[in-house]
């Protein structure tokens, strides 16, 4: 458990020091280009962002969390890769029965996602498999149109979940870590990671509607359509219709940028109750 959060904790702190510099060297060549890894920059930092935070809280997800991350972010902030963890292959099995059945722990992930909520000394909550994140990915998805939810958001947040449900049909198939393919699906399961983090974390802030970032959900599109692109590649699947959401992403860091204001969606908020509270006993499971 300490080791797995020692990486989240590092990987918290890299994307908040990488990422404004990924943003700003990409504006020199650029606004479509500045979209392009400004929004991958935005999935990073949602996806370091709610991973060490329910590691903390859902205790028994902590050693996913921690390998889904190791997965995925190099590759969101453009650095070299690292090789998918044995330890993610290995929970296929328990990963695939979690999505089928979207068992998620609910209650935990809930109090991840308010980044006004102090995080517990130590999570109290029982030890459970799996990887709520992902597994509340699709009741997400349904509750888009009720949370006014743009169109274009609606549309790639479906070709995620779609290209979601034959991951984890692929998955299932797969029987050792050895197997071909099997590095890439962990990767691809990294990838929708990220989608889901963002997904939550949206639609759980109400109070950054009016930052410019968060405009018509500018950053959630952005990430989206960079994700949903990555992720059908990885697959091999026909990729979602692509639409100009690149450079309209772009042209918004470009005016955050002149403004001196955050490059990334949460910015400085990012460390909001970062420090433990006093461990409670957690009554909600």
């Amino acid at each position: 458990m300490e080791t797995a959060m020692d990486e989240l904790d590092a990987w918290q702190a890299r994307v908040s020091d990488v990422g404004g510099r990924v943003v700003r060297e990409a504006l020199s060549h650029g606004t479509a280009q500045a979209g392009r890894a400004g929004a991958l920059v935005a999935a990073a930092e949602a996806t370091a962002l709610l991973g060490r935070r329910s590691a903390r809280l859902l205790a028994g997800e902590a050693a996913v969390t921690a390998a889904v991350l190791n997965a995925v972010l190099p590759r969101l902030l453009g650095e070299a890769p690292t090789p998918a963890s044995d330890l993610l292959v290995q929970q296929f099995p328990v990963l695939v029965h979690g999505f089928a059945g979207e068992l998620a722990d609910t209650a935990g992930l809930s109090a991840a996602v308010r980044l006004d909520a102090a995080l517990p000394a130590a999570s109290v909550r029982p030890a459970r498999g799996g990887c709520s994140v992902v597994q509340a990915l699709p009741a997400t998805v349904r509750r888009l149109p009720e949370l006014d939810a743009p169109a274009a958001v609606r549309v790639a947040a479906s070709a995620v979940l779609a290209a979601g449900d034959e991951l984890h049909r692929r998955m299932a198939e797969v029987r050792s870590e050895r197997e071909p393919g099997a590095a890439t699906l962990a990767e691809a399961y990294g990838t929708l990671y990220a989608a889901a983090a963002a997904l939550h974390l949206w639609a759980e802030q109400a109070g950054f509607a009016e930052e410019p970032l968060w405009q018509d959900a500018g950053w959630l599109h952005a990430a989206l359509a960079e994700l949903a692109d990555r992720l059908t590649a990885l697959l091999g699947l026909p990729g979602p219709a692509s639409d100009d959401i690149a450079e309209a992403y772009g042209k918004l860091l470009a005016t955050a940028a002149e403004a001196r204001s955050p490059l990334t969606p949460f910015g400085s908020t990012a460390a909001v109750a970062e420090q433990p509270a006093a461990a409670e006993e957690d009554r909600d499971v």
